[in-house]
Order: structure tokens, then sequence, then C-alpha cells
């Protein structure tokens, strides 16, 4: 093989190489570096740290200067009429009969609904209350509310209420209710605390009063029918018995005479628990007021809730510094000229359209 065949083989070989550098991806224009974000940092540190002072100085002065509150709690469980809702429901189930509800409705989740209830609370919202130093007055007046109608003043206090004076929680292993009402006045929370057990207890006496009503009308009707059975069965054995006279000697006779026997057993069995149940209702109906189980009643609390300077405080020098690191990026984006940036080029068109559009503006730029 001659020089001339293997030159142009080296000579390939030796341009392969900088082919292979030309096809290597060069570094993107527009990747942040981290210590180009440095710099802006350092060089708006000024812009960051009097953000931040000023954003905390505004917590901490709110921390400092919002109006004291006083939290009282009251915690009750509740407890219903067990033994007529479970004769109730042993009478239902022998009689075939389906009966839906009256468990969940005594459930803890339901008294913490109702304690919520915009009803519930409206009564509270509008009615006067004894605050102590300042006399009778209503909760629209306290709130000082700049309302034009005393119905909208009403609304403003039924969200105050629900979003932010009374709470309720419940414990899932324990059964138990915890109310929990928030205002600027010891007294007030606590008088607000007991209205709101009152009606509970008012809400359950009544309600339980119309089951049992319920309940003795729908045993009323059974009764009634039952007794009408009992007396056509034992007409029937009556009936039998004036037929045939020597019903001894035939076991067919006899089969049918056992039959009318224990139509007549069970018949009396089904009257005599309807009679049993019947009676119990209506003495649970005037008699069995089913309350709730109040374990801690609602105290004046001995202190103002605690106002969190500290966590306020930390919380402001966070939202300071990070809005201005924010700020600190968005002024260096706007003091950096930058003509070859076409989003920053086409910003600056809609900016000077809308300044064109506003008279003054407009005006003075031009």
């Amino acid at each position: 093989m001659t020089d001339s065949d293997s030159t142009p083989r080296a000579s390939t070989g030796a341009d392969r190489a900088p082919e292979s550098v030309r096809l290597r991806p060069a570094p993107p224009d527009d990747e942040i570096s981290l210590w180009e974000v440095l710099a802006v940092l350092l060089r708006r540190r000024g812009t960051i740290l009097l953000t931040t002072i000023l954003i905390a100085g505004a917590s901490a002065a709110y921390a400092q200067l919002r109006a004291l509150s006083y939290t009282t709690e009251a915690v009750f469980r509740p407890q219903g009429s067990e033994q007529s809702s479970s004769e109730l429901s042993a009478l239902v189930s022998r009689l075939g009969v389906g009966v839906s509800g009256g468990v969940g409705e005594a459930s803890p989740a339901f008294y913490a609904e109702l304690l919520t209830s915009r009803e519930l609370l409206h009564r509270v919202a509008t009615r006067s209350w004894e605050v102590e130093g300042i006399g009778t007055t209503y909760l629209r007046d306290l709130l000082e509310l700049e309302e034009e109608t005393e119905a909208e003043a009403d609304e403003e206090v039924l969200e105050w209420l629900a979003g932010k004076a009374v709470s309720v929680s419940t414990g899932r292993e324990t059964g138990t209710v915890t109310l929990a009402v928030q205002t600027e006045w010891a007294d007030l929370s606590v008088v607000i605390a007991r209205y709101l057990l009152d009606e509970l207890s008012l809400f359950n006496l009544d309600r339980r009063q119309s089951q049992a009503a319920a309940e003795r009308r729908f045993i009323e009707e059974r009764v009634a029918q039952a007794e009408a059975e009992l007396r056509h069965a034992e007409d029937s054995l009556r009936m039998f018995l004036e037929a045939n006279r020597q019903w001894e000697g035939s076991p067919l006779l006899r089969f049918r005479h056992d039959g009318l026997i224990r139509e007549v057993t069970m018949r009396n069995s089904v009257y005599t628990t309807l009679m049993h149940s019947y009676e119990d209702a209506r003495i649970s109906e005037v008699r069995d007021t089913p309350v709730i189980t109040v374990l801690q009643e609602p105290y004046v609390p001995p202190r103002h809730d605690p106002r969190r300077r500290v966590l306020i405080g930390l919380l402001g020098v966070v939202l300071g510094g990070v809005t201005g690191v924010v700020l600190a990026f968005v002024v260096e984006v706007f003091a950096r000229p930058d003509s070859t940036d076409p989003a920053r080029a086409d910003f600056d068109r809609t900016w000077r359209g809308l300044a064109g559009s506003i008279p003054f503006l407009g005006r003075g730029r031009a």
C-alpha cells in the first residue's frame, strides 16, 4: 500500500477529534448560576433586611396590640334513654318492622353540628347579654359593627360566632364533646357557653319527648291490632270446642286443637309484650327526659389567652425574609437593562401602551 493511500485515513482520524469537540453541547445561556443568585442577595441585602425588619416589626406590634381574649371550655357526654330505645328495637324486631335512625342522632358528632348550627347561633347573636362593666347589651354593639341594618349586623355577629368565638371538638374514644367559647370578655364567654348548654338540653328534652310520643302512638296502634287478633284466635278456639266436644279421640281433631292453642298462646304473648311496651312509652313520654351529662361546667378563665408573641414574631421574620428575597429579585430585574431579551421588550411595549391609555401618565410620558 502506498503513502498516498494511508494519508487520507490518517487525516480523517485527525479531523474526527475537532468534529467531536464541535458537536459537544454548549452550556445554555439562560442557566441561572448559584454565584449569580448569591451576588443578587448580597447586592440587595439592604432591601431584604429592611423588608424583614418592617414585616417582623408589624407582626410584633400586632401581637402586642391585639385585643386580649378569654376562653372557657365545657365538656359533656350525650346520654339518652337506652332502655326505651332497646325495648322498642326488640319489639319491632319481633314484629318484623324495620325502624331506621335514632342511634346516630345522639352521637357526639350530631351534638357538635348542633352547637354550631345557624339556628342555635342565631339565638346567641340576637339576644341581649349582661357584661360586667358594660351592662345589658347586644353582641353587635359590643363588636362595634358598622352595618346599615340590624339584620346585617346580626349576620356579621353570626359569622363571628361560627368562625372564631365558638368551636366544638369531639373525643372519638371517650365519646365526649368539648365546647370552647372565646371572646374579649371573660364573663361573656362563660354565659354564652352556659346558654348553649341549656339550649342543647332543651332541644334534647323536646326531641326525646317527641320520640316517646311517636313510639306511644306506634305501639298503641299495634296494641289495638294485636287485641283484635287475640280475640279472633280465642273465638276460633271456642267455636272448635263447641263443635267438637269429643276431640281427644280423633288424631285430626287433636292436631287442629293443638294448632289453635298455639295460635292463642302466640297472640296472647304478643299482646302482653305490646301492653308492657305501651305502658313504658306512656311513662317515658312524661317522665323519661334524657339529658346530656356535663363533665365540666364552663368556668371563668383566671387569665387571658396567651398572646403568642414569639410565634407571631418568628412567623413575621420568616415572611419578611421571603418577601425581601422576592422583592430583591424583582428590583434586580427592573434595574438591569436588557434590550436583547424579547420578553423584556414585550413587557416594555405593554407597559408603555398601558401607561399611554391613562390620561395623566400618557401626557407625562409624552
